[in-house]
């Protein structure tokens, strides 16, 4: 039959119209495609990335089951899944200086009085555990929110406090500035505890703002700086606001021990809240930030609520907070649109709510600047940092681990879980790397010590020589039985590891060293992945994620 022309015409016009209709009303794959991945049969590459970014790194099945599901699916399990709280550690006891006492167990100390116990439920669990992504969301506040072992010395003293980020890994900004201000160990850290009137504390409330919550000078959404007239930054705050809110952080003290009376300056006590004691608030009107105006005579309680509203709701918490989530996850270089694109989900979660991190951690992982079998841009990626370089590599090889001195491993790579050297994290998230315009946080503990120290875990892990964890060992049966082919094994090496990104370069000559193996015996193939699996993991483009 002779198609009449009109009618065709006529389609196509509709079509049009319908299309435009869905463009500007945002409605259409392409108005949202430059934003967010639509949900996609999943490639094998990009399954690798995605769990780069939201476990502490990809295991086969993982791989499989986000290739089946997809990513929305996968977070929405993610989500759902049983939590892993740190276990509890009794008080032993109160003074530190006490020692064990006598006839106590040789590991009395290592387990009293260091985060021994602590890392190794870290490890074990950020290696089998099931809560992946809310752990690993849980590490990157925990480097926001910086407490540190080289102060706070009991386990009994810190799990508590890590806790708090498990719990509201998933859950809203604001809860978890309040915990954290109200926490004994944070009260300990930055001196907020049996903070006085009579002469308040700046620590807190100049760290509250400058680290974990604003930063010092105003931002657009999109993290770029605002500027004066002149060109140059805008101080969020100055020396007038943090007297304020070191003066409105006063009046408070650690719990009191159970059976133990509540005083106006409790001793040291870190299970539970710290408590208001009235008598050492101080009560004077206080000018917060943008001129917000806290009236006088006020209760510790209420003024506490007003000032930390007062932090949540300023304009630069989302990109200043948002930015760094992402450092963690995903890249150190984040373009302003994608920076922008995440806090405004920070800043409206879709329903109106404000600080919803589950709605953040989703448009992080699934914004179009993270997804793809592979980023070219130089700037894209990050080292990965000693914990992470770890659990990636013992998961790949389906480890078996109980978690004892890989604490230590990362210690001697730069990174000593739970013992930052500062305030400011085992790395700042504003470090350049040097000659380059580029930030690169991690590279600020990348030393020349610590680049060899990472050779030299690869080499114990992979052939079990220089004292590698006894607890730990790596299953490399099916690496050795693909071994008899030098581009089967590379290739799923490259795959595994590297997500298919693997240089011509780098494959070129990784064959031509295993292609000068043996390839006889058992023991011939075992040899022949493990010198691939060294030389993948030990090379640059294994170590920077991108």
């Amino acid at each position: 039959m002779k198609r009449d022309p009109f009618h065709s015409w006529f389609k196509r016009l509709l079509l049009f119209g319908l299309l435009t209709i869905l463009i500007v009303t945002g409605l259409s794959p392409l108005a949202t495609a430059a934003h967010a991945s639509p949900q996609v049969q999943v490639s094998s590459a990009d399954a690798v990335r995605f769990l780069e970014q939201a476990t502490f790194g990809p295991t086969s099945a993982l791989i499989t089951r986000v290739q089946n599901s997809g990513f929305k699916d996968f977070l929405e399990q993610e989500f759902s899944a049983r939590m892993s709280l740190y276990p509890s550690f009794p008080p032993f006891p109160a003074d530190s200086s006490v020692g064990c006492p006598a006839g106590a167990p040789a590991n009395c100390f290592r387990d009293n009085y260091t985060h021994h116990p602590l890392q190794v439920h870290f490890f074990t669990n950020a290696l089998h555990g099931e809560d992946q992504l809310r752990q690993r969301v849980a590490f990157a506040l925990s480097q926001i929110f910086v407490v540190s072992g080289v102060e706070i010395i009991q386990p009994s003293s810190m799990y508590l406090y890590q806790n708090i980020f498990v719990r509201n890994a998933f859950g809203n900004f604001r809860r978890i500035l309040e915990e954290v201000t109200l926490n004994p160990t944070m009260g300990r850290y930055l001196d907020m505890a049996n903070n006085r009137r009579q002469a308040p504390n700046e620590n807190y409330a100049r760290e509250v703002l400058q680290l974990l919550s604003i930063g010092q000078f105003k931002l657009n959404q999109d993290g770029t700086l605002q500027l004066d007239g002149l060109g140059q930054p805008i101080p969020t705050y100055d020396q007038n606001t943090i007297i304020n809110f070191s003066k409105l952080f006063t009046g408070w003290t650690y719990p009191p021990a159970p059976g133990v009376r509540n005083l106006a300056l409790n001793p040291e006590y870190y299970i539970g809240q710290m408590v208001s004691s009235e008598a050492n608030h101080d009560r004077t009107s206080k000018t917060l930030l943008d001129g917000f105006v806290v009236p006088a005579n006020q209760k510790a309680e209420t003024e506490i609520r007003l000032g930390l509203d007062n932090i949540f709701n300023h304009s630069n918490v989302a990109p200043f907070i948002c930015k760094q989530l992402i450092q963690h996850l995903v890249t150190s270089n984040p373009s302003p649109a994608y920076l922008g694109r995440v806090s405004a989900v920070f800043n409206n979660n879709g329903s109106g709510v404000r600080g919803d991190l589950r709605a953040v951690v989703s448009a992080i992982l699934l914004d179009a600047e993270a997804r793809g079998d592979v980023q070219t841009d130089a700037s894209y990626g990050h080292l990965r940092e000693p914990v992470l370089f770890i659990t990636n590599i013992l998961r790949a090889f389906n480890a078996t681990s109980d978690g004892v001195l890989l604490a230590e491993r990362g210690r001697d790579m730069g990174q000593y879980l739970f013992y930052s050297p500062t305030v400011f994290n085992y790395y700042q998230p504003t470090y350049v790397v040097p000659g380059t315009s580029i930030l690169g946080p991690e590279f600020s503990i990348q030393s020349t010590s610590a680049a060899i120290t990472r050779a030299n875990f690869v080499n114990q892990m992979v052939f079990r020589t220089g004292g590698p964890p006894a607890g730990t060992v790596l299953n490399l049966t099916e690496m050795q039985n693909l071994a008899s082919s030098t581009n089967a094994l590379l290739n799923e090496l490259d795959r595994m590891l590297m997500h298919g990104a693997m240089s011509s370069a780098m494959r070129a000559r990784i064959a031509t060293a295993i292609d000068a193996l043996p390839n006889v015996t058992a023991a011939d193939r075992l040899k022949r992945a493990q010198w691939a699996i060294y030389l993948v993991l030990t090379s640059s483009q294994y170590q920077v994620e991108r």
